[in-house]
């Protein structure tokens, strides 16, 4: 069968060009209107004797400017003889002057500037152009246009430029300012001044001061007079190396009502959205409850029992790198120690030492020696701490001795108490767990004694520490939110182990995120010597609004300047100073609309 074609004639239309085209364009004396839009361009005319880096970048980045620069080389030798000829004008004024001391001083600075532009083109070689610099003003109405050209006169007027609009060259300014790359001869007698090289290159206006990694995650957008609206593009794993950011670890510091948990959503939903994996210690308020369960994670009730981790089981690991020349237990229990003396706080030596013994024991009882491989045994064939308590509470039947029997009475409520289902049993969360987003919730102990709450505190992050550290090919954000709450004052232990933390996380290609509204916790008297250090050691430090009893310290951590320290008090939520390396900046954090759905349901930033 064969199958005729219907032969299509193909006529040239002006579909595409209406797509793209304004409707209309009415160019009046002084302002010019693209379809419903209203625009007016302007000239600078009026440049300052001195500039300074980036010295247009503050009007290219206006809100509703867009500047165009036209630089067209000059014969140097042509521009030294007039340099010449000029400055011999200005010397005969000056020598017959009779303005008075202000006239004089003028005719001398343009006789500096004159010769200053004459030692760049003859001694260091530099290029001269003839320079116009245009600007057009748009707005979507007549009075919101004027309030920007008249924000854009005083922001020139500031730096010592002066700009007027283009009488009856609207249309050849529109050319000038557009992206087309035209510079057009009727403007080009409006080019006031020649410019070096050097000069054109300072002016930099499509720059900014502000932090583009070119890669990584979008974190919002710039409050900076030098970059207002731009992107802030933030790449913890590889950045520029420029940039002076040597690790991977990043701080949020804002007490209450800063945006701290919005901001961390919106960098953690980011991250992991390209293949970072995440794991958060939520300790206070199930601020993260509501994300891990739209992304799929898994969420972890370790303030109720309902997930169980066993303090005395070790990671399920071969060799430790930090701990070489050790075997895993071994090592796990120099960090099992931490823990009990967080839950049992202000032993005394005696007690302490044996409380280690007994350790010691509980592990024989069970048959299992310091050198064994942890891979090779259960969740099930591992030691609780009922069992020592079932030890202590031998050694104080036979023994008598009051330190054991003290020992007994502490382990107690742990152990066979109250607080049984936290820790008396074999663990029940995957020690292996292969989920990418992982919420360990503790809000179920916000009325238990402090110390039992920083001890399951210590002992989440120990979990977690221990699944960063099973695999060095995947990224991951251990994520410790409210970490002033691990801070003991009688047992540096906790934090030297934050610290230890902060430390090595970036051999295991992971990035620690601390989150605390207690900056002064860090840095008290007794916890200064660790504390301080994981503060200072993160490479990215996001300050959001401050009170002032955090900022008084966080000045002399992040030399802050006082105008950064005003901004700081009086920011609103989610603004606040962005410090990566050797770069800061302000910011805006931002949630896109699909990410409002995974804030908390009571947030105020929805």
């Amino acid at each position: 069968m064969i199958k005729l074609r219907t032969a299509t004639s193909h006529y040239p239309t002006n579909a595409l060009k209406n797509i793209f085209a304004p409707a209309a364009l009415d160019f009046g004396p002084q302002q010019i209107r693209i379809a419903d839009q209203w625009a007016k361009v302007y000239a600078i005319q009026a440049f300052p004797p001195a500039v300074e880096a980036g010295w247009l970048t503050a009007a290219a980045n206006l809100p509703g400017v867009t500047l165009s620069l036209h630089a067209l080389p000059e014969d140097p030798l042509t521009i030294v003889q007039e340099l010449n000829r000029r400055m011999g004008q200005l010397a005969g004024q000056l020598a017959v002057s009779k303005g008075g001391p202000l006239q004089a001083q003028r005719l001398e600075r343009q006789i500096q500037d004159a010769q200053m532009l004459l030692h760049q083109i003859d001694a260091e070689q530099q290029s001269v152009f003839r320079v116009g610099v245009f600007l057009v003003v748009t707005a979507p109405d007549s009075s919101t246009g004027e309030r920007l050209a008249r924000r854009l006169e005083a922001s020139l007027a500031a730096q010592g430029m002066r700009a007027r609009p283009l009488v009856f060259l609207q249309e050849e300014g529109l050319q000038a300012a557009g992206p087309w790359g035209l510079f057009p001869m009727a403007l080009q007698g409006r080019a006031p001044q020649t410019w070096p090289v050097s000069t054109i290159a300072s002016a930099w206006p499509f720059g900014s001061g502000g932090i583009n990694h070119g890669a990584g995650i979008v974190l919002g957008h710039e409050l900076d007079q030098h970059a207002v609206g731009e992107l802030v593009l933030l790449d913890r794993w590889n950045p520029p190396p420029e940039t002076g950011i040597n690790n991977k670890n990043v701080n949020l510091l804002s007490p209450p009502g800063g945006g701290k948990t919005f901001a961390a959503i919106v960098m953690l939903l980011r991250e992991w959205a390209l293949g970072a994996k995440i794991y958060i210690l939520d300790p206070e308020k199930r601020e993260y409850q509501h994300v891990c369960h739209g992304v799929g994670g898994d969420w972890l009730n370790a303030g109720g029992g309902l997930t169980r981790i066993n303090p005395f089981q070790p990671p399920a690991m071969k060799t430790m790198d930090e701990h070489a020349g050790l075997s895993p237990l071994a090592a796990h229990t120099q960090w099992l120690q931490t823990f009990l003396h967080l839950l049992m706080p202000g032993l005394t030596p005696m007690e302490q030492a044996l409380l280690a013994g007994a350790v010691r024991e509980t592990y024989e009882a069970a048959g299992i020696p310091m050198a064994v491989d942890p891979t090779t045994l259960p969740n099930t064939e591992w030691p609780h701490i009922a069992h020592l308590y079932a030890v202590c509470q031998r050694h104080a039947e036979t023994q008598g001795q009051a330190e054991w029997k003290t020992l007994v009475a502490l382990l107690q409520e742990a152990a066979v108490g109250a607080l049984a289902p936290l820790w008396a049993g074999p663990s029940t969360v995957r020690v292996d767990a292969t989920a990418d987003f992982v919420v360990a919730d503790l809000m179920d102990l916000q009325t238990a004694p402090h110390a039992v709450k920083r001890a399951q505190y210590f002992n989440v992050l120990g979990y977690f520490w221990n699944l960063i550290r099973r695999d060095k090919s995947e990224r991951k954000i251990l994520v410790a939110d409210e970490a002033w709450m691990l801070i003991d004052p009688q047992n540096p232990d906790t934090l030297r182990f934050l610290k230890e933390v902060a430390k090595v996380i970036r051999g295991y290609n992971g990035s620690l995120m601390v989150a605390t509204q207690n900056v002064f916790d860090f840095l008290a008297p007794a916890v200064q010597a660790d504390g301080e250090p994981v503060l200072t050691s993160a490479a990215i430090n996001l300050l959001l609004r401050q009170d002032q009893k955090n900022l008084d310290y966080l000045i002399h951590l992040f030399h802050l300047s006082d105008a950064e320290q005003d901004k700081l008090l009086n920011a609103r939520r989610g603004e606040g100073l962005l410090i990566a390396g050797n770069q800061r900046t302000w910011i805006k954090v931002e949630g896109a609309p699909h990410e409002m759905a995974f804030m908390p349901p009571d947030r105020p930033d929805k």
